[in-house]
């Protein structure tokens, strides 16, 4: 079973639904600029990646010294794991799998807290019960929105968390690279309680919104340059290459796309609920631009004989089998994917079945 999406090179594959990136692709002037990084790619980058924090820093409202960047998110996650003294982490899942990866790797032990399918997969009172019972944590790993459910935590939750997390001395990582691809996009950030919560580490990534996964560019906010370096001191020097560098100033300046692209997207998302329901799948309700349901168990094997790649949630631990994730595409290709499921099972048995589980 795949650990992530977008592994199509050994497959004959037309149309990807297995990623959440934006499918308008990258903005002409991210092209540009990380082709220009490509023709000064015969000297290192800028090993301090001044430019780009500097961007960053005027985007967030933040000294630049406290914004490290690195080769993906996914980089940043290992770092994190690798620049804290190992201790006993816990993960709140089903979620992302790197999380788990990278701190066994660096020596935590790793305790889950899995939201119930009956409680909606959504983090209530009972995770910070949880966490408060659970001893000797040292670090709490939070999706916001979380994958593979696209659900956003309630605000209430958030704050709760980082006040817990505050006085238990907790490290507090929140994995916030889907929160541009919501409604209420950085207002529902929990940058705004890093000042009073020193613990928290947030990260982002240009991966998805500004559709550029192959160049490999992430972000860690912290709340103070000590932890900056902190993070730092763990990772390679030019881990950042030049193309990305540039690439991540010039997307940064791309409002209008993010916006444009954002509103689509979420429209398109909720249409792709509502077109899923009335094939008889059991829909989760999403706050970003992808979405999970329940169907046939060999489900992701019929799309796969039509040359569209869906990802199977299976493979997230807390996910029951027969449960697919799918990233929001153009309307024609969306379209595309509907009539092939179409085909799939039938649609009559298919949602009495749903409606008897939920």
């Amino acid at each position: 079973m795949e650990e992530h999406g977008g592994n199509i090179f050994d497959k004959n594959i037309r149309l990807d639904f297995s990623v959440n990136i934006n499918p308008f692709g990258m903005p002409e002037s991210v092209k540009k600029a990380a082709h220009k990084g490509v023709s000064l790619a015969y000297r290192y980058p800028d090993i301090e990646k001044r430019e780009l924090r500097k961007a960053l820093g005027r985007k967030l409202q933040i000294s630049p010294g406290r914004i490290v960047t690195g080769n993906g998110a996914a980089e940043l996650i290992y770092a994190i794991a690798a620049a804290f003294e190992p201790g006993k982490a816990a993960v709140l899942g089903p979620t992302f799998g790197e999380y788990e990866k990278a701190l066994r790797i660096h020596g935590w032990q790793v305790m889950h807290y899995l939201a119930r399918r009956e409680e909606g997969y959504r983090f209530t009172e009972k995770a910070l019960e949880w966490l408060e019972k659970e001893e000797g944590l040292s670090a709490v790993f939070l999706c916001n929105p979380n994958n593979p459910t696209g659900m956003l935590a309630d605000g209430g939750f958030l704050e709760k968390l980082a006040d817990l997390c505050h006085r238990k001395q907790m490290l507090l990582v929140v994995d916030e690279c889907f929160l541009e691809l919501t409604v209420q996009g950085e207002g529902k950030s929990i940058q705004y309680l890093q000042e009073q919560y020193p613990e928290i580490l947030i990260l982002r990534a240009f991966t998805k919104i500004y559709a550029m996964p192959g160049l490999r560019l992430g972000y860690a906010l912290t709340a103070d340059e000590e932890t900056a370096k902190r993070l730092e001191d763990i990772l390679p020097p030019w881990n950042v290459s030049a193309p990305a560098q540039m690439a991540g100033c010039a997307a940064l300046e791309e409002e209008a796309f993010v916006r444009e692209s954002r509103e689509f997207l979420l429209k398109e998302e909720k249409w792709m609920e509502e077109k899923l329901t009335e094939l008889g799948f059991f829909v989760w309700p999403s706050d970003t631009i992808f979405c999970m349901f329940e169907g046939e168990e060999d489900l992701q094997e019929a799309c796969l004989k039509q040359g569209i790649y869906i990802r199977d949630a299976a493979s997230f631990p807390g996910i029951r089998k027969g449960t697919y994730r799918i990233g929001i595409r153009r309307h024609e290709d969306n379209v595309q994917l509907l009539e092939v499921l179409k085909t799939c099972g039938d649609i009559g048995k298919r949602r009495e079945q749903w409606q008897k589980r939920s």
